[in-house]
């Protein structure tokens, strides 16, 4: 529908009167001649007044034409492409405004973000509401965690959202929202409800499997869907850090850091020598070049050496481009510490491969390739006097049948001084003797041997098999879910049976498929003990040639002494929550985010496990965890918070597919753009071309002076 914006202007088109009355005015007669050659003079007369009138003709046309397109221009007209049917805007509405807040909203091409021309668009809708209307603003990126809106007509309180909401660093949620606006305009009692969405139409964002059962809702609910496309249509370029996967490979002195990174090129346009800089710490301490194919990936490697013992932060950076949030992406390193370790072999052998603690060995430092940060060394009980406790960080008792009364004083102190001792059972073990000779440091009391056969498969006591009992714990956390899902294939001949009643604050790491307890740790003083209830060689089980048996033993190894910080932190996206197990002695711990705001820590119980649980992660960066102001062995200094770069992915989602997701549900799309040239009522936009008629004014002037000169 055509309109206009200063309609009195068009009194302005009365002026195309005055070139007519000009024309009249000047109207001239032929004039007669009389001469010998009468008949040439006749013709030359009448070719020159055909000339004339059409000159005279085209003038007045033009100038006509002058003053009506400049009426025309001065009165601002605009076509005005309906939202709504004649009656729906004779009557009160309920309106939800959807403005996508997600991170991808940040894109900007030229003096605004995407974000921002979004709430421009939503103030212009607020400011268009009738008396009557009433309306609620939401956002797209979580609809977990903002607050939920009613229904009102308070403009102004409308209008202070809008300026309160901030874009996210999250994905689009265009269904979640769509949830919530129809939850929202069920309530309502108008019988008009309509939904404006205010996005930039990235297909990251379209759930076809909502849509699926969803569309149903929107029919019931929903009078007519606004979708304003913010990016005016336009195909949006991005190249973005998508992965970055640091990895430690040790050495003698130092650790050396492999950093694998990953950019990629979400355009139809190849990049070239896109530079790359490595940060450890604030400094940049490397750089590489990428040249990238139109939508693919490449993938480099750098090297960074550290120090063991040491904590690093860092994070890979590239040039800013229209859409900034996705060029910088963190990850942390948590160079481990040697732990040293002592394995007293009970049932040494004169073949290596038949010794109680060849397999641990090899699984705690395989050598060659894989270097381990955890130093094994090697006694029998008989040497056992010459050794000092003190000097190791964990103490494997393996198969030992006795130990001299001053060595197990001498492992109580170690343990509730902080030191670790592992008891790994077998056929020397006498349960009377531990029970009574070690129980300040037995997790539970033992009971007896319990044989299991696997010689017929008509037996009914087949080979127990291994489970994890708390996924989270830091133990079983090591491990890939392919891992932890083939846990069942060990297989194990004999075990021992303990006694169900613990000897003190204890907890089940793994058990048998019969829950019964296969490996326990018990809290001792500032130390842990722990109990496996099986052999640690091949006597009893096949445990040790299982490839999950060097990662479990290292592991358990870090956790025990304190040492558990993972070597490279498991990294967080934007408001995920970090969990971590919570050591006896801390009760709260403070963590600081990107911003450098700090927030104290209280520990949580679950299931009988003590953790730590941090959900303010709304930033990216690099997050610091303290306790008690200062570092803590059992903790990673630093935590990465990273975006989800599905978002970064700015591919369009066609108008044709929308149309299919709605189902039916009247729908309205624009590509919009909001400026002073262009204003978006409910549902409605207006296209101003006066601009043009003003062009085409001057035109037909520079034509008119050039034809009256002739």
């Amino acid at each position: 529908m055509l309109s206009f914006l200063n309609p009195i202007l068009l009194l302005g088109i009365l002026g195309i009167s005055i070139p007519i009355i000009i024309h009249l005015i000047n109207k001239k007669k032929a004039v007669s001649h009389k001469f010998a050659a009468i008949d040439f003079l006749l013709e030359t007369n009448k070719r020159i007044l055909i000339k004339y009138k059409i000159r005279q003709r085209i003038l007045l046309i033009l100038r006509a034409c002058l003053l009506l397109f400049l009426a025309l221009s001065l009165a601002k007209p605009f076509i005005k492409n309906s939202g709504g049917s004649a009656e729906e805007k004779n009557i009160p509405t309920s309106n939800v405004i959807i403005i996508d807040d997600s991170f991808s909203m940040r894109y900007s091409d030229r003096h605004e973000s995407f974000f921002l021309s979004a709430k421009t668009a939503a103030k212009q809708i607020v400011d268009a509401l009738k008396k009557d209307d009433e309306a609620a603003v939401i956002t797209c990126s979580s609809q977990e965690f903002q607050i939920p809106q009613e229904l009102e007509n308070d403009k102004k309180h409308l209008l202070n959202v809008i300026d309160r909401s901030q874009p996210s660093f999250m994905t689009t949620h265009i269904a979640h929202a769509l949830d919530t606006a129809v939850e929202i305009l069920a309530t309502a009692r108008t019988s008009v409800k309509r939904i404006f969405l205010l996005t930039d139409m990235t297909r990251n964002g379209w759930d076809p499997h909502w849509f699926k059962s969803g569309y149903e809702k929107l029919r019931r609910h929903v009078s007519r869907m606004h979708i304003l496309d913010i990016s005016e249509g336009k195909t949006l370029k991005n190249i973005a850090v998508t992965y970055v996967k640091p990895q430690i490979t040790l050495s003698e002195k130092n650790l050396e850091a492999l950093i694998k990174v990953t950019i990629s090129n979400f355009s139809s346009v190849p990049v070239k020598d896109l530079p790359a800089s490595i940060f450890i710490n604030g400094k940049k301490l490397s750089q590489g070049f990428f040249n990238i194919e139109a939508n693919a990936s490449e993938t480099k490697e750098f090297f960074i050496t550290v120090e063991k013992g040491k904590d690093y932060y860092g994070w890979v950076e590239i040039p800013e481009d229209n859409l900034f949030v996705d060029n910088k992406r963190y990850f942390t390193i948590n160079a481990p510490q040697t732990i040293d370790a002592l394995l007293i072999d009970g049932d040494p052998k004169t073949n290596i491969y038949e010794s109680e603690t060849f397999y641990l060995e090899k699984a705690l430092n395989p050598g060659r390739e894989h270097i381990s940060s955890i130093k094994p060394s090697i006694c029998s009980v008989h040497e056992i006097n010459n050794i000092t406790f003190a000097n190791f960080n964990i103490i494997f008792l393996c198969n030992v049948e006795t130990l001299p009364p001053e060595k197990i004083h001498e492992l109580e102190k170690f343990v509730q001084e902080g030191g670790s001792v592992v008891f790994t059972l077998g056929n020397k073990v006498n349960a009377d003797y531990y029970n009574n000779a070690l129980s300040s440091l037995l997790p539970h009391r033992l009971h007896s041997i319990r044989t299991f056969s696997s010689n017929s498969s008509l037996s009914e006591e087949q080979p127990l098999h291994l489970k994890a009992t708390e996924r989270v714990h830091p133990v079983v956390r090591i491990l890939s879910e392919t891992q932890i899902n083939t846990l069942s294939t060990v297989k194990f001949y004999r075990i021992f049976y303990i006694d169900p009643n613990p000897l003190g604050s204890c907890k089940t790491i793994f058990s048998f498929s019969n829950d019964t307890p296969a490996l326990i740790e018990r809290q001792v003083g500032r130390g842990k003990s722990v109990l496996f209830t099986a052999s640690i060689d091949r006597d009893w089980t096949d445990f040790p040639v299982k490839s999950f048996f060097l990662p479990i033993m290292q592991q358990l190894c870090r956790y025990v002494t304190g040492s558990i910080s993972e070597e490279i932190s498991q990294e967080i996206l934007v408001k995920q929550v970090w969990r971590y197990p919570c050591p006896y002695d801390i009760n709260t711990i403070e963590i600081t985010n990107s911003e450098g705001t700090q927030t104290i820590v209280q520990p949580q119980f679950d299931d009988n496990e003590k953790y730590f649980e941090y959900k303010e992660t709304d930033t990216p960066g690099i997050y610091a965890v303290t306790a008690n102001g200062r570092l803590h062995p059992q903790f990673p200094a630093y935590f990465p918070v990273n975006i989800d770069t599905a978002e970064s992915n700015l591919e369009k989602i066609d108008q044709k597919e929308i149309t299919a997701f709605m189902g039916g549900t009247k729908l309205s799309m624009t590509a919009v753009r909001v400026s002073k040239e262009s204003d978006v009522l409910l549902g409605e936009t207006k296209k101003t071309f006066w601009g043009y008629l003003l062009f085409l004014t001057f035109c037909i002037l520079f034509v008119e002076s050039f034809v009256s000169r002739k």
